[in-house]
């Protein structure tokens, strides 16, 4: 049985299942991937590495987030390890979302 090899565009497919948690608290339906939160993914076999550039760099959802990404990728099938991280060389801005359906979470903070 031949598989399709696992591209971007799955796994980001996938992260746009996961809830904004600031965004739920604040009646907003918004993923991680509407909001910009995404930096980067990289596939490596049988390993999917997700960087994450935060609203606050403190966030305290982050390990929450964390454990949510390794659920939602190791759902996927042929993966078996997950690496999340948070990029420290840039900082998250409005412009980065894909929609301003939610322009008032730019105020906010969680």
């Amino acid at each position: 049985m031949i598989v399709d090899p696992l591209t971007e565009s799955d796994v980001r497919m996938m992260l746009a299942t996961i809830p904004e948690p600031c965004a739920i608290a604040l009646g907003a339906n918004t993923n991680i991937v509407s909001m910009g939160l995404i930096e980067a993914i990289t596939i490596a076999e049988d390993l999917v590495s997700v960087e994450l550039c935060l609203t606050d760099p403190g966030c305290v959802h982050y390990q929450a987030i964390k454990r949510y990404i390794a659920d939602t990728l190791l759902a996927l099938g042929g993966i078996t390890q997950t690496e999340v991280t948070i990029t420290t060389d840039k900082l998250w801005s409005p412009d980065r979302m894909e929609s301003t359906e939610t322009p008032h979470l730019i105020a906010s903070q969680c």
